[in-house]
């Protein structure tokens, strides 16, 4: 399947693939109000920050232009992924943050928080990625910058960096447009955009909006009338003034918010583990399927996001140097509240947790880069970069309590809510960093690039407080979870270093190395009520990361530009990558606000070497004007090292008796078997080495095509489609049950033009063949755990405390998109 992928992008020739489009629009980023090169059939990217054709730059660089956003109706970022191979996107369904995987490894925010595998930027200035992930419009280009960053853009990152630029006013030409999109499920997406010119060449501003509402993953539940929902308004204004050829201002507001209801999709246990016996008690809802998109909760899960966003620039040209300037502020808050209870064994309660998360990001950059060359000879970038993250959490976790009459255990009164707050202090995390790029031209044909960066980073966070109220905390009255607090101070240089020669004017070849780091972390979410375990603080803390990337490629045209060929293969080594566990996590000893052992469950972390090896391949084929192909194909391969990974482990797999062999458990042990097992432990650690450390496919690849026809003289029109291909992959290797096998999503769409571009309609079909597959599965089936208090007669005074766990019939999972059908017009005046 592999080989027959790659065949048919050679045969298929290629189709026009996210870093090649036949009219690029401009990229419009505030902090470069100059840039307003953009050639036909050619990109123009800012990857070393200034204007360079995309086939120059020596790495890999995928730029999704708003051209190819508009005819594939990208209407969410996470479908970025559609088009850029082995990039996927997903936001998580907390609402905090999003999980990103790129070049093999996983960025999830639950764990590295904002110091993530790929740093996301708006306009240049460094941005909490949920908020990029939440709204698309208005957009001038996005660029995929994969391997290490950090040299010369923004933060250090081993995986990449992705900007997302908004587009500029235009100085000359009033204008603006409105986009709107209506698909089943409910689904609608109305933008748009007004430009207006106040002082022609000097002064101008621009406004834009969005309201978008959809039903998410279409999951329903059989015990609840709610639908599910999403609904997001933002609003963007840009101020663009340039008194003078030599000096540029701008500024930017953007406010967004957002509220969904959610549920979380199950199918029966039974449908794939017919050994499985659930609780005797457990509800059920008859069979469920994959493809039935359905969920057993009472009440949805609930997230709302508020967003306030401002960007502001200056740049000033003197004596062929430019000076730039940079700053942004983003304030965020987040609110949630997750359902416990996802079997609804107690549908009449409100178990889940719930979670306010407040704070504010602010970064500031200077650099000073020639515009004309040095002596003919040298490019240059310096600078100095500040990036300052505080925030705050308060969280409410609520369990079950049940009381009982000692001896027989006979419930005595209906069970109850006990409700234990949860306190993470305001941390102080900064980064303040001084970097410089240096590029040597050797005649037309060969450069030579190095860069350096020095981090300074400092963070001191107070810990973790269970049963800890701000007030509670603010008194002193509270107790610190061992192995939460930090107070970091590390001083680091990150490094990157490439050559390139091109042979002709259409063949160019590069080799490129760079190093990378990243901060400490402690994982937050295994809120036990008792001192962490050694092993429990060994999967929690964690010490800085750091990578070294090795990278050679091929970049090509052909035919005058019609035919373009560029081949990537790359090595990165990690050290202490923070490996997360998969799916619902690692059963493991919990102790709960009652003091009593239960079985919890956590995605531990564990510091692992890495080791990557990939290659990445696009092909791209415009035969006539009217007529377009494409192909990508990306190979990641991530194996982990020898380490010591957080795993369950209470049974010898062999014999099935208690005792643990080392191995991962197939069957959830019970919470007698792990305290027999764990001893003084209530977490078991498993060798490890081997597994891939990503949860994603090793192989994936994307084709598309285009072909237009005139219709009179004054329409096109137009038939495009894009094939999403992800090979087949074990997901998470101690999972037995959630493997998946190799699929492709196809889309389709049609419609009419006009030759101007003033106004287009299109009738699209996502997942057009209704393909569902899986794409995760829970290890073990949901359950509940419930907190006993035995009381004796007569003065029915507390004589224990114990926990009951009851097992569900269903499991979590989550699959591809229901199908979408759809329609989209655009109408567009002046300068659009």
């Amino acid at each position: 399947m592999k080989r027959g992928l790659v065949l048919a992008g050679v045969s298929m020739t290629a189709m026009s693939v996210p870093a090649h489009a036949q009219q690029a629009e401009q990229a419009a980023p505030v902090v470069a109000a100059g840039t307003e090169a953009s050639i036909a059939n050619e990109i123009i990217v800012q990857a070393r920050r200034r204007d360079e054709s995309l086939q120059d730059v020596p790495l890999v660089v995928n730029a999704v232009t708003a051209d190819t956003i508009d005819k594939l109706n990208i209407r969410n970022f996470t479908e970025i992924g559609s088009v850029v191979p082995g990039l996927q996107l997903t936001p998580n369904a907390n609402g905090i943050g999003t999980s990103s995987s790129i070049r093999g490894v996983n960025h999830d925010v639950n764990v590295s928080a904002e110091n993530g595998t790929i740093q996301y930027y708006r306009n240049d200035a460094p941005v909490p990625s949920n908020f990029v992930f939440q709204t698309m419009y208005d957009v001038g280009q996005i660029e995929v910058l994969r391997g290490p960053q950090g040299t010369l853009r923004g933060r250090s990152t081993p995986s990449g960096s992705i900007t997302a630029t908004t587009r500029l006013p235009d100085l000359v030409q009033p204008g603006g447009y409105i986009t709107g999109t209506f698909g089943s499920g409910s689904a609608s997406n109305l933008n748009g955009a007004l430009n207006i010119p106040i002082v022609e060449d000097v002064l101008g501003i621009r406004v834009a909006g969005l309201h978008k509402f959809d039903r998410l993953n279409r999951v329903t539940s059989i015990n609840s009338d709610v639908k599910p929902r999403s609904e997001t308004d933002a609003i963007r204004a840009t101020v663009r003034f340039e008194p003078a050829q030599w000096l540029r201002f701008g500024f930017l507001y953007e406010g967004m918010q957002s509220k969904a209801l959610r549920f979380d999709q199950v199918r029966s246990v039974s449908d794939y583990n017919p050994a499985y016996t659930p609780s005797a008690n457990a509800p059920d809802y008859g069979e469920i399927g994959l493809d039935d998109y359905l969920s057993v909760q009472s009440r949805p899960s609930t997230v709302s996001q508020k967003f306030q966003f401002y960007n502001w620039n200056v740049e000033a040209d003197v004596l062929g140097q430019r000076l730039v300037y940079v700053g942004s502020r983003t304030s965020q808050k987040y609110h949630s509240f997750g359902v416990r209870d996802l079997a609804n064994f107690f549908p009449a309660l409100a178990i889940g947790q719930e979670a306010d998360t407040r704070g504010t990001t602010s970064s500031h950059e200077v650099r000073l880069q020639n515009q004309d060359r040095i002596a003919g000879l040298f490019d240059y970038v310096v600078g100095y970069f500040q990036y300052a993250v505080p925030s705050r959490t308060i969280l409410n976790d609520s369990s079950i309590t049940q009381l009982r009459l000692a001896g027989l255990g006979i419930p005595i009164a209906a069970p109850s809510v006990t409700d234990t707050p949860i306190y993470l202090p305001k941390g102080t995390p900064k980064e303040e960093s001084v970097f410089g790029n240096v590029t040597l031209h050797l005649g037309d044909a060969t450069e030579l690039s190095g860069g350096l960066r020095r981090i300074h980073f400092t963070d001191f966070r107070d810990g973790l407080f269970i049963g800890c109220t701000p007030d509670m905390y603010q008194a002193g009255s509270c107790r610190r979870q061992n192995g939460t607090q930090s107070d970091v101070k590390e001083n680091t240089t990150i490094y990157s270093a490439s050559i390139k020669h091109r042979f002709t004017p259409g063949l160019m070849v590069y080799a490129a190395t760079g190093s990378s780091w990243r901060p400490p972390v402690v994982a937050v979410g295994n809120f036990t009520n008792a001192p962490y375990t050694p092993n429990e603080v060994a999967h929690i803390a964690l010490p800085s990361e750091s990578s070294k990337s090795y990278e050679i490629g091929v970049k090509s045209d052909w035919f005058d530009h019609k035919l373009t060929l560029n081949l990537t293969a790359y090595h990165q080594k990690y050290k202490n990558y923070p490996y997360r566990a998969g799916g619902a996590g690692i059963t493991y000893i919990n102790i709960n606000s009652a003091g009593a052992p239960t079985v919890g469950s956590f995605n531990f972390v564990s510091a692992v070497p890495v080791k990557v090896n990939g290659v990445e391949a696009e092909l791209a084929f415009n035969p006539t004007p009217r007529l377009s192909f494409g192909a990508t194909v990306n190979y990641a391969k991530s194996t982990i090292g020898n380490a010591s990974l957080a795993c369950t482990d209470a049974l010898n797999n062999q014999t099935g008796a208690v005792g643990s062999d080392g191995i991962p458990d197939t069957v959830t042990p019970t919470l007698g078997q792990m305290e027999q097992a764990y001893g003084d432990e209530r977490l078991a650690v498993c060798p490890g080495g081997g597994q891939s450390a990503t949860f994603q496919p090793n192989w994936t690849g994307v084709l598309r095509a285009e072909y237009n026809q005139p219709v009179g003289n004054d329409m096109d029109a137009y038939l495009r489609g894009l094939f999403s291909w992800r090979g087949k992959s074990k997901t998470d290797p101690n999972n037995r049950f959630d493997d998946v096998g190799a699929y492709g999503l196809f889309n389709l769409y049609g419609g009419l033009r006009s030759a101007s571009g003033a106004w287009e309609f299109t009738l699209y079909a996502k997942n057009l063949f209704e393909t569902t597959k899986l794409l995760s599965q829970d290890d073990v089936a949901q359950f509940t755990s419930v907190t006993d208090v035995f009381l004796a007669p007569p003065t029915f005074s507390v004589t224990g405390i114990g926990s009951t766990v009851y097992n569900s019939r269903y499991a979590g999972v989550t699959a591809t998109a229901p199908r979408e059908f759809g329609v989209t017009f655009r109408v567009a005046i002046g300068s659009r």
